[in-house]
């Protein structure tokens, strides 16, 4: 079974919440705390690719980045999509149907808007194990892209999380659109192959799920 970033660092965060004892996340609740990853707060720059890489884009595949340290890591994934960016952008904020989607989110639904700002409460169901994530994504399609954060007037089953997703047409290659997903995370008392877990191998299904929704439309 291969899990998206998101649900997998849930499900890890669940499981030693459990085990230390600690509150589990909690809608009525704060963070904590205020942010302890730099958020984006502006049009993120674009991977640079080398030759090797556009062909392996080409070819149908993902490329990553990532990076990983004691208590998180961050990561990056870019996918080449034959799709409009008008239907990537209206399947990464088809939240409704991310239950269908994207493998153990038992649930995802938008509990607030302000502007161009997303609120959503996404729940994840793994080995028994339940998990919540409450996150702020802020939309710029305009400007190509959308960033998140936790909702730090709510409790969450991660210490912190900040991302990305850049949505770009391929000059070169019409009918072709360039994916971009990035995330950057912290979660307390996680062994390290946890965390290389989390930032290498379920990196790409943040990209592949999308690419495999918006190719069917």
């Amino acid at each position: 079974m291969r899990l998206s970033l998101f649900v997998f660092i849930t499900f890890i965060a669940s499981v030693l919440l459990g085990t230390q004892g600690a509150v589990a996340a909690d809608s009525d609740q704060p963070q904590g705390h205020r942010g302890i990853l730099t958020p984006i707060t502006s049009s993120p720059t674009p991977v640079v690719l080398t030759a090797s890489e556009k062909a392996k884009l080409s070819a149908g595949k993902h490329i990553e980045r990532h990076t990983k340290g004691s208590d998180g890591g961050s990561g990056i994934a870019v996918q080449y999509i034959k799709a409009s960016p008008a239907v990537i952008w209206q399947t990464i904020l088809s939240y409704h149907r991310y239950k269908d989607w994207v493998a153990n989110v038992v649930h995802c639904s938008v509990y607030k808007r302000e502007g161009s700002e997303i609120y959503i409460d996404m729940q994840t169901s793994i080995f028994g194990f339940k998990s919540t994530v409450f996150t702020k994504n802020a939309v710029h399609k305009d400007q190509g892209y959308m960033s998140w954060t936790l909702d730090y007037d709510r409790k969450s089953d991660v210490d912190d999380l900040v991302g990305y997703w850049r949505v770009d047409p391929v000059p070169e290659l019409p009918g072709v659109t360039r994916l971009e997903h990035s995330n950057s995370i912290k979660i307390k008392g996680v062994p390290g192959f946890l965390v290389n877990y989390m930032t290498r191998d379920a990196l790409s299904e943040g990209t592949a799920w999308v690419k495999r929704e918006a190719e069917k439309r």
